[in-house]
């Protein structure tokens, strides 16, 4: 051992020091020769549980999901809703294909190729695909309208048009007398605008009869719009908008079917072609969650193995270190398949859980053959030197697992869905691999070095002094300036604190479009979702209310006009429809209101109006004779979404919001779908059931409350258990105090990060928070022990027990590990930032300033305070 210590760099616990003892006892050495005489067996035990491990594995990851309800609870009531919904609905899922053009002359190829491409979607099998629609098939239904127009107008609204019509002729013949009154000086006008604009938007997808557009003009009726240069078709799916679980099929088989037809520059040179819609959306993000997952677990790999063959310079390591992560990895994921877990799907949540798994559960193996290596490098005879290892790694490695496992075991406490599974998978996890690395690695070892014959390499002379090191310099600075990072340190710590007191329920991220795929706005369903909104003038995915009767529904729809224009619903709704849109009520009163308006719009009315108000009143009113209508008349598109699976009729209410921003917000997502409950289960008759609100609003709303709910619990909990397990290890000590003071300070700093890079805690990244007090208090764990062995050892080798030459000893001998330790962490962790989706991305962007922020606390600002503040170093 040179003057600088044990040279390997692995930091050694407390527990082991509090003993007294000054190496391996009878004890360590009998497990040593019990792991490695056992070691065919146990090897057998441990690949015999994991090749149905890898079954369960394979199967969870076929079972990726991306919708967000699989992150509530089952009893949620946005997620029963859901479940009923699909029960209940043959369909409220949609995909747009859209096709747009580079010029005004290939609207017409664009349209051949939409004709074209659904002569073949017809065909599709009816469990895959309920309608095909180009807008001519909806020629049908705007004769209708034209015909029947009237009785699709509100009473009221016909009263309101009928009182405009007398004002102005009331106007007319004052003013033809002589007998105008002078606040009367322009005649009041005839604009029908606002009425036209309600009713259609009552009807998204099948286009009123209006102005005649291009396609009306020449006859084609077609989902087209001029302006932007696109034409949809649209096609609607058997699976409900949340539960779109044939959808990659579907689309594959539509994009299939476009490569077949020559593709669209078949049909001009210009065109391009784009999906839009919900199975576009659950097809993204999925196939994105993949990729992502596909990716990061590739890269941690390759960057972990890197960096450990780098330190360690040493072939050996990497079969010594992986070969137990990964049988831990996959035994971990399938226990949690089992009782009393139950884990049957992985979700965007839990997903890239194995590589966190193995980027966190690699540190307790890089501190065990560290040990070995450097007791090996010593020339320590094997058995000894893996008594070492073990002597020396185990309780700081335990101690580490247990608190790891704890702040994941946190999340369970939570009524989070995604959280229970992430805090589950998690803890098992760390268990695991801590638990391969002390049941298998020791005669796997042994047999490496059987076979290599040797044992690993010597280091470079230069490689064992700290000042040659990038480490040691960087420390060195601190040594010489402690003063100056404590007073940054309470600066930085100051400014956090001002930051922490606005933090309010705004900093929760309620809008989900910001953690869909990155690109999707460029050249995704975000991008091409805004052409098909624009074409088809509304929301085709509307909230659904069901009821247990049409009677319920009924009076649900009508008290949600009577509050639409009212706080919280006013701007935020754009249309309900229930059955009483489909078969009008009031029919006899409405045809008597339309003759009376016929009346009084007598030829010399007619007179006085634009050409433009004549024809827009006479789309409202219709020029025919109307006769009262029922179901049988209805074309089937008035009916869509009302006609449930076993074909019942009228229990629904279909609640079309806006498309505002505004529904993103949180406060006002909250209010919307909490007011939408209300009138559910106040509409309904005493004793009946209240009306269930399904939809992906209000999963977002009961996601976001959870998330209120849940993330102080889980953050307390983490903190208080990570601490009892600090307090256990160091016997109450005040240096326990100081293990948690640094990890708080770590804590503080992280928050401010995420306030400094605008990021927002949301159902993906919060879980980083606990996950960070149980993996981030090790360093501080790490560096406290070896503060306390270092001082306690210098008086025993007749060396002055200086506190600054104890915390420089501590830092140059243990933070080359930690920092190794950090970084396997941070590259687990790194690997989400280039995922394209922004769940991911965000929970690593947290995740990776939580690591550095607990490091920096650590290794600097510990350190410092040690060196500046005398009194405290002499108590611990």
């Amino acid at each position: 051992m040179d003057e600088h210590g044990d040279g390997d760099g692995a930091p050694i616990s407390s527990s082991s020091q509090g003993t007294g003892q000054s190496g391996p006892g009878a004890r360590t050495y009998r497990f040593v020769r019990w792991a490695v005489h056992h070691g065919r067996v146990l090897w057998l035990i441990a690949l015999a549980l994991a090749v149905p491990s890898t079954i369960a594995l394979v199967r969870l990851y076929r079972n990726l999901t991306s919708e967000v309800e699989e992150l509530l609870p089952r009893n949620a009531p946005s997620v029963t809703a859901v479940d009923e919904l699909r029960r209940r609905l043959p369909g409220l899922s949609t995909l747009g294909v859209v096709v747009a053009t580079s010029s005004p002359a290939e609207l017409p190829a664009a349209e051949r190729l939409i004709d074209d491409l659904a002569a073949r979607v017809r065909a599709y099998p009816p469990e895959l695909v309920r309608a095909v629609k180009t807008g001519t098939e909806a020629a049908a239904e705007r004769r209708f309208l034209a015909a029947h127009l009237p009785l699709f107008v509100d009473l009221d609204d016909l009263v309101d048009i009928r009182q405009r019509v007398e004002a102005r002729r009331s106007w007319d013949t004052r003013n033809r007398l002589g007998i105008a009154f002078d606040e009367e000086d322009s005649p009041p006008p005839l604009d029908f605008s606002d009425i036209e604009a309600k009713y259609q938007a009552r009807f998204p997808g099948v286009r009123l009869p209006t102005k005649a557009s291009r396609a009306e003009t020449h006859g084609r009726g077609r989902y087209t719009d001029e302006q932007s240069g696109t034409t949809l078709l649209l096609i609607e799916g058997r699976e409900s908008s949340l539960g779109a679980h044939q959808a990659r099929k579907l689309l594959d088989r539509v994009k299939h079917d476009i490569e077949a037809l020559g593709g669209p520059t078949h049909y001009a040179p210009g065109l391009r072609v784009g999906f839009a819609g919900n199975i576009a959306v659950s097809v993204e993000e999925l196939s994105a969650l993949s990729a992502d997952l596909g990716k990061s677990s590739v890269l941690v790999v390759v960057a972990v193995l890197v960096v450990i063959l780098l330190y360690f310079r040493w072939w050996a390591a990497l079969p010594l270190l992986f070969i137990p992560l990964s049988i831990a990895t996959v035994v971990s994921f399938g226990l949690v398949t089992l009782p009393p877990f139950r884990v049957d799907r992985l979700n965007s949540s839990t997903g890239f859980l194995g590589s966190i798994v193995v980027g966190n559960g690699i540190n307790f193996g890089v501190i065990w053959l560290a040990r070995y290596v450097a007791a090996r490098r010593r020339a320590v005879p094997l058995e000894a030197a893996l008594a070492e290892a073990v002597w020396g790694a185990l309780p700081g490695t335990l101690v580490a697992a247990v608190a790891a496992a704890t702040a994941y075991a946190s999340l369970t406490i939570t009524g989070f869905r995604g959280f229970r599974q992430f805090g589950t998978i998690g803890a098992v996890g760390m268990l695991a691999c801590w638990a391969a690395t002390y049941l298998l690695a020791p005669s796997l070892c042994a047999a490496v070095e059987r076979m290599n014959g040797q044992g690993p390499p010597a280091r470079p002379r230069a490689d064992d002094k700290p000042a040659n090191q990038t480490m040691a310099r960087l420390l060195h600075w601190v040594f010489a300036r402690p003063r100056a990072v404590v007073g940054v340190a309470v600066l930085v710590t100051l400014i956090t604190f001002g930051q922490l007191i606005t933090l309010n329920s705004t900093h929760l991220e309620s809008d989900f479009s910001k953690l869909r795929r990155r690109d999707t706005w460029a050249s995704g369903e975000g991008y091409w979702g805004r052409f098909m909104d624009r074409i088809i003038g509304g929301n085709l995915s509307p909230t659904v209310i069901l009821t247990d009767s049409p009677e319920e529904a009924s009076a649900v729809a009508a008290r949600l006009r009577s509050e639409m224009a009212h706080p919280p619903l006013a701007g935020l709704v754009a249309n309900v429809r229930s059955l009483d849109d489909a078969v009008p009520r009031d029919q006899p009163a409405k045809i008597a209101e339309v003759m009376r308006l016929r009346k009084q719009l007598t030829p010399a009315v007619r007179a006085t109006m634009p050409p433009e108000r004549i024809a827009e009143i006479d789309r409202l009113l219709g020029t025919d004779g109307l006769e009262p209508i029922g179901l049988a008349d209805l074309p089937p598109s008035l009916t869509a979404g009302l006609r449930e699976s076993d074909g019942a009729l009228g229990r629904v209410v279909l609640v079309f919001p806006r498309l505002t921003k505004r529904l993103w917000q949180t406060a006002q997502l909250e209010g919307f779908i909490a007011k939408l409950r209300e009138i559910a289960a106040q509409a309904v008759p005493p004793g009946a059931r209240p009306g269930r609100v399904a939809g992906t609003l209000p999963v977002s709303a009961d996601i976001t409350a959870s998330l209120q709910e849940d993330a102080p619990r889980a953050s307390l909990a983490a903190l208080v258990s990570v601490a009892a397990v600090v307090a256990v290890i160091f016997r109450g000590h005040v240096t326990g105090m100081v293990v948690i003071a640094s990890l708080l300070l770590g804590i503080i700093w992280m928050v401010g990060a995420t306030f400094l890079f605008g990021i927002k805690v949301n159902y993906a990244n919060f879980a980083a928070f606990p996950i960070t007090f149980g993996i981030g208090v090790d360093y501080a764990v790490n560096i406290m022990a070896r503060f306390r062995q270092e001082r306690a050892r210098r008086p025993r080798d007749g060396l002055p027990a200086d506190p600054a030459r104890t915390v420089e000893r501590v830092l140059l001998s243990t933070g080359g590990a930690v920092v190794l330790c950090s970084m396997t962490t941070v590259i687990g962790y790194s690997s989400l930032l280039l995922a394209k989706n922004q769940a991911l991305f965000l929970f690593g962007a947290v995740a990776v300033l939580g690591e550095a922020s607990c490091l920096f606390a650590a290794l600097f600002a510990l350190p410092a305070v040690l060196l500046v503040w005398r009194g405290l170093t002499a108590r611990l």
